[in-house]
């Protein structure tokens, strides 16, 4: 027998190991390399490391990654290493030349992947255990009622310095806030006969929208925590918030979008909907569109958040974009945030019942660096609420001031 080797250091042990056969186990043995692929693997707390020990199939390493079924999305590769013989045996009078290969990967773990399973196990984890606790509300007697609680721009994840913008805040704070001004409604809504509670949900619920903590359009933002930590603790203040709501009535849930939190405010809308999704007290309206349409009664409400649209527009826009609507009722409102102070604008038409008013509503948000450096600091921190009658508009202007 004759061997004509071309080998690395590396893979030297093998043909040594090759040599000490007999004429007949190399046979076998070339066969069997030639049949199967034998995979080894290892982990530790760095790498994965996968190896395919003198295999004549396996040759490339997207090979060698495909028959270890490595799952690309989880790992990605770090290093690799290629090495390759040739292991000749002459049997039964002809020369058997067996060309083998040695591949090397060392994988590493995606973090963001990581990241992400982490959060969805934990949200897994919530959903699998929360069951809704269906409410039962007794029967309105009489005229019933439409609450609306807006609680916008609260900036869930903003961190402020006293030292720096006279005034601290932080998700604690806000979380307080919050608390405070849905305990604060309720008790001041409960007088009458609520029968369905409105909730508009984003308008900057979130201060950023990633994990550089940059606003939608990539400005950065002082934050108080982690991203995933911020929009766990946002997603489960809302809820409570929500759950609390519905003690009173059935609440509609309405999400608009900010230029804070343009895409996580839509995240959160769409974990809502897996949250409530056995709910019958709870409805969730996460549709695309940046604008959004109320009717009750004889009531329409738009709600947008106000950073897109040219404020004199709105009303002409809420008669094109629900024509039947707008034909249909007589009191028009838009309900914006963005500014974080309260303004009216009134519109009015030829017929004085098609007008609109375009209300600015308030912000709890602690004031932040750059809006103390440019003075914005005078605005009465408040959330705001309103109780509209089917057939005579807003009857009550509920305010949770600080």
């Amino acid at each position: 027998m004759t061997y004509r080797p071309r080998w690395s250091e590396s893979i030297r042990p093998y043909i040594e190991q090759f040599r000490r056969l007999s004429q007949d186990q190399q046979l076998q043995l070339l066969k069997v390399m030639m049949s199967t692929d034998k995979i080894e693997t290892s982990e530790n707390k760095k790498h994965l490391n996968v190896v395919s020990n003198s295999s004549s199939r396996i040759k490339t390493l997207e090979q060698l990654l495909d028959v270890a079924k490595v799952d690309l999305e989880q790992f990605f590769v770090d290093k690799y290493n290629i090495n390759k013989w040739e292991v000749s045996a002459q049997i039964d009078g002809q020369m058997v030349t067996e060309e083998l290969f040695q591949v090397k990967a060392s994988l590493v773990r995606n973090k963001a992947i990581q990241t992400r399973k982490r959060i969805l196990d934990e949200l897994h984890h919530d959903f699998i255990n929360h069951s809704p606790k269906q409410v039962k509300h007794k029967p309105i007697e009489g005229v019933g009622h439409m609450l609306e609680v807006n609680i916008f721009d609260l900036h869930f994840g903003k961190l402020c310095w006293n030292g720096e913008t006279g005034e601290d805040y932080d998700t604690k704070i806000a979380s307080t806030r919050f608390h405070s001004a849905i305990d604060d409604i309720i008790q001041k809504a409960s007088g009458h006969n609520i029968e369905k509670i409105v909730f508009p949900v984003g308008n900057d619920f979130f201060n950023s929208d990633g994990k550089e903590n940059q606003t939608s359009n990539h400005t950065p933002q002082d934050e108080d925590l982690r991203w995933m930590k911020t929009f766990r603790n946002g997603r489960r203040l809302i809820v409570e918030g929500i759950e609390k709501l519905k003690q009173l009535a059935n609440v509609e849930v309405i999400i608009i979008q900010g230029n804070h939190d343009f895409e996580r405010s839509y995240y959160l809308g769409d974990s809502l909907i897996g949250w409530f999704r056995n709910d019958h007290n709870v409805s969730i309206n996460n549709e695309a569109t940046p604008r959004k349409y109320l009717k009750y009664g004889q009531n329409l409400i738009g709600l947008t958040h106000g950073n897109n649209e040219k404020i004199a527009d709105l009303p002409l826009l809420m008669a094109s974009e629900k024509k039947e609507l707008w034909s249909d009722t007589k009191f028009h409102e838009w309900h914006i945030g963005h500014f974080h102070h309260k303004k009216q604008i009134k519109f009015q038409t030829i017929d004085e019942q098609k007008g609109c008013v375009i209300r600015f509503m308030r912000s709890l948000s602690g004031t932040d660096a750059w809006h103390n450096l440019k003075g914005y600091v005078q605005n009465v921190q408040s959330a705001e609420a309103f109780i509209w009658h089917p057939q005579e508009g807003m009857i009550a202007h509920l305010f949770f001031n600080l």
